[in-house]
């Protein structure tokens, strides 16, 4: 997949950003009920969420937290998150990490939007088993 180029991962539709070697950015399109990852944590890498449009309702250290258009958050290396979108509509945000790396998981669970079925795809058991068995390679830890 191609630097700016849509994809659909776990079920949100994703737009990767060319950026410099520090950091790492994404913008997501979460549709409405659909899930994030399970709980995880990044051992190196600080992430931030910036939600542009709609409410996403974020779980970090346990503690869940609604976002709105125009509020932001700050994650700290090991800090224990996931999301998800329990509005009717979607949820448009960014997310992005220092030191830059983690955006190879989104490169490679990728499918193209403009690939038949993405989303099914994105979700399918297939692509899920993998990303359970491989994400550590990523730099994200799944807590099981």
């Amino acid at each position: 997949m191609k630097d700016n180029q849509l994809a659909w991962v776990l079920g949100h539709k994703i737009r990767r950003w060319d950026t410099d070697d520090s950091y790492g950015l994404i913008e997501v399109t979460s549709p409405p009920k659909v899930l994030g990852p399970p709980p995880h944590y990044h051992k190196k890498e600080g992430e931030f969420f910036f939600i542009m449009k709609g409410t996403l309702d974020m779980m970090a250290n346990d503690e869940w937290k609604r976002m709105t258009a125009g509020s932001s958050v700050e994650l700290p290396p090991k800090t224990i998150h996931t999301f998800i979108n329990n509005t009717d509509e979607d949820v448009v945000w960014i997310t992005g990490w220092r030191p830059k790396g983690f955006q190879r998981f989104f490169r490679d669970f990728g499918i193209p939007s403009d690939q038949i079925g993405a989303r099914e795809q994105s979700v399918s058991e297939e692509i899920l088993q993998r990303v359970v068995r491989e994400c550590e390679e990523y730099g994200m830890y799944v807590c099981r």
